[in-house]
């Protein structure tokens, strides 16, 4: 039997458990599909052309093993995975500059003096033959 194939495997296996003791709890078939199945698709494809069988075996069991001692030492004590604060740029609008905000405030409040004039001065009736401005 070749130990170092044994460890190569066994390292794969246990980067697939740490992996997916750390994944988002509602991904778990990612991890499955993208981790998991092409692992163990070329662990038996590498047994079978190479007729190591034991030490597929071996590997895959200690990796596993590795892998849940992981698990039970560290990975329950962890914060599951969240991805609610990741942020993509360029979704978002953008948030207006306080400059510009206030330049649109003091524009609305100058334009709203200029039609509280003019109410007061149509209420008055004191110019009712001028013509209104644009």
């Amino acid at each position: 039997m070749n130990v170092g194939n044994a460890l190569t495997l066994a390292l794969f296996w246990l980067v697939c458990a740490i992996l997916q003791v750390r994944m988002e709890r509602n991904r778990w078939f990612v991890g499955l599909l993208f981790m998991w199945l092409p692992v163990l698709g070329l662990t038996l494809f590498w047994a079978a052309y190479t007729a190591s069988w034991l030490e597929a075996l071996a590997g895959t069991g200690v990796g596993l093993m590795l892998g849940l001692v992981y698990y039970l030492i560290l990975g329950r004590r962890l914060h599951p995975a969240d991805s609610s604060g990741i942020k993509v740029w360029g979704q978002d609008a953008a948030p207006r500059p306080r400059a510009a905000l206030q330049v649109e405030i003091d524009h609305l409040k100058d334009e709203k003096t200029k039609l509280e004039e003019e109410l007061r001065r149509l209420k008055s009736g004191s110019h009712g033959s001028e013509q209104p401005r644009n």
